[in-house]
């Protein structure tokens, strides 16, 4: 028995092959549009968390600013009091 792309029961295969393979496109399809807004939305969670960062980081350093000149306030009213009263103050 030859089988030819007439005959009815290949047809229905092929029809059945073809419905397969386009359902199987499709949902790679709608798979990697599912990855493509998932990628988006770590972008957008990543563009935030270092912009968060960002500004931690500029905090940090106005309080290593803010430090160092207390530091330096101390160090300045340590060496006044080390070096004793002044005379002149009657």
């Amino acid at each position: 028995m030859t089988t030819s792309a007439h005959d009815p029961e290949t047809k229905i295969r092929m029809a059945n092959l073809l419905t397969a393979g386009a359902e199987a496109e499709r949902q790679l399809l709608k798979s990697e549009r599912k990855a493509e807004k998932r990628l988006a939305e770590a972008k957008a969670r990543l563009a935030d968390d270092e912009a968060r960062l960002l500004r931690a980081q500029q905090r940090l350093e106005r309080s290593h600013e803010s430090v160092a000149a207390v530091e330096a306030t101390l160090r300045e009213v340590q060496e006044r009091r080390a070096a004793g009263p002044n005379q002149g103050q009657d």
